[in-house]
């Protein structure tokens, strides 16, 4: 049983175990000062922490006995680093030091990722966290790290799967103060946060993800449409999945009181491709500038260096993401699209529309390496594409769209067969996709309307709220009606 936000055990049984639990140790810490378990460096262990560090445990122990060792095994090695790095304060022995903190937390990585066994779900995202601590502690940042805060930031089970990549710092702003709990307004809001991005995979990514499944595994039988449909359905798939996934893990971190930043914005409405990556997972975006860029000269060392640095980074960010050709090409390609944004003048002057169509062309396109991984799917998706245009699409395509619970309501109104109603179903799907990625607020943007009316109490603002909390109501008996056919989230596997 793997505890993912949209399964039955974690919607009913694992959440408000561990928010009642947690809201109750924060009441005690109310009636009582708050005192730490033991001094000096266990400073952090907290009973509040200490308990939502026990929830992120049990959360990650879901996942094997495998995975939780080993992701252990790295908390314990980064711990024993960081204290070495406090106690050398020569410049030469600190520096050697700190080149064996970052081997011996990327060697794991590496070996998992590209060696003959799996990787621990998660580990990506834990290696780039604790990179992040050690070089801040080596730089002299992070010098009172607390045990306890420290497993806290480095397991807490938010945003342990799918990120944002936070900084140590930046994480414990918001945990500074025991017993914080948020206000009515803003758990209500961040409950209707969590079943927006809940419906984002459940009833968007999930539904995309069958017929991308079925092109990619038989490529070279595709026919022309339904290639392009393919490419189309596995950028709005990954959007969902993903940004699903982080709406999912802000809310819950929010009904806990802590306030995650935002890890995407919208990023399929960018102008350009640097734009895109401002937006889209923009916190392993900061992570290279701040640790790769920056260090290595970034704009300081002239045009050329400037260039081969971002293109080493986009490089970087094909390795984190997989092993095979199909992410060093997908990291070559908008890396040289950087390089060549960054080379441009002056912005081009185009309508914005334009731009942005541009941009979302080239970002599905270079999807189809990143998500074929073999370079020979690679190809064959290509040559049907580049194929002449035939609008046509086979019955086995078609019934990859088809979705139970739209085609029932269609068949009542009267659509005569399965075809004609999974045709319906597929030009709805990507409709509502469309409408929802480049017309409609996100989650963020309509769960802080939906905080605002809450707040204001007015006449209109409270049949807008009933009216909003219906729709969310609706929403999620309609995801808890579909986890039975969850698919597994894309991210785990990098």
């Amino acid at each position: 049983m793997q505890l993912t936000f949209p399964t039955y055990e974690f919607v009913f049984f694992f959440l408000p175990v561990v928010l009642a639990g947690y809201y109750l140790t924060c009441g005690f810490l109310r009636r009582q000062a708050s005192r730490p378990v033991v001094v000096g460096r266990m400073a952090g262990l907290k009973p509040d922490r200490l308990f939502l560090t026990g929830a992120s445990l049990l959360f990650y122990l879901s996942f094997g006995l495998y995975n939780f060792l080993i992701l252990c095994l790295q908390a314990i090695i980064g711990w024993l680093f960081y204290l070495l790095l406090q106690r050398t304060k020569r410049p030469g022995p600190r520096s050697y030091l700190m080149a064996a903190a970052v081997a011996g937390v990327l060697t794991p990585l590496a070996f998992f990722k590209y060696g003959p066994v799996s990787m621990p779900v998660a580990l990506s995202f834990t290696t780039f966290s604790l990179l992040s601590f050690l070089t801040d502690a080596y730089r002299g940042e992070e010098d009172d790290a607390a045990f306890g805060d420290y497993l806290l930031f480095y397991f807490f089970f938010p945003k342990l799967l799918q990120g944002p990549i936070t900084r140590y710092a930046d994480f414990m702003k918001t945990v500074r103060t025991p017993g914080g709990l948020p206000d009515g307004n803003t758990f209500a809001q961040a409950v209707f946060c969590f079943v927006l991005g809940l419906s984002k995979k459940v009833l968007l990514a999930d539904r995309l993800a069958r017929p991308v499944d079925f092109a990619y595994r038989v490529p070279g039988d595709l026919l022309w449409m339904e290639a392009v449909l393919a490419v189309v359905a596995y950028a709005f798939q990954i959007y969902f999945d993903f940004s699903g996934y982080c709406d999912m893990g802000r809310a819950v971190a929010r009904m806990l009181g802590y306030d995650l930043p935002r890890n995407f914005r919208q990023p399929y409405r960018s102008q350009n491709i640097l734009e895109f990556w401002r937006r889209w997972h923009s916190t392993l975006s900061q992570f290279f500038t701040r640790y790769v860029y920056i260090p290595l000269g970034g704009n300081r060392k002239g045009r050329v260096r400037m260039l081969a640095i971002t293109l080493l980074i986009f490089l970087l960010s094909g390795i984190w993401h997989g092993s095979g050709w199909g992410f060093l090409l997908w990291g070559a390609a908008h890396g040289l699209l950087a390089c060549t944004t960054k080379l441009l003048p002056r912005p081009l002057r185009l309508p914005r529309a334009l731009k942005t169509l541009f941009t979302f062309l080239f970002v599905t396109a270079a999807w189809i390496p990143f998500r074929a991984v073999d370079p020979d799917v690679t190809l064959a998706m290509l040559r049907v594409i580049a194929d002449k245009p035939w609008l046509k699409l086979h019955n086995a395509f078609i019934d990859t769209w088809t979705d139970n619970l739209l085609w029932y309501p269609l068949k009542v109104l009267g659509v005569p067969d399965i075809r004609t109603g999974g045709t319906i179903c597929l030009w709805i799907v990507l409709a509502v996709s469309a409408l929802l990625i480049f017309a409609a607020p996100d989650a963020q943007e309509l769960s802080e309307r939906f905080g605002n009316r809450l707040a204001a109490r007015s006449p209109a603002s409270c049949f807008r709220v009933g009216l909003a909390a219906l729709c969310c109501a609706g929403l999620f008996l309609w995801c808890v009606l579909s986890f039975g056919e969850v698919s597994s989230f894309v991210y785990f596997q990098f």
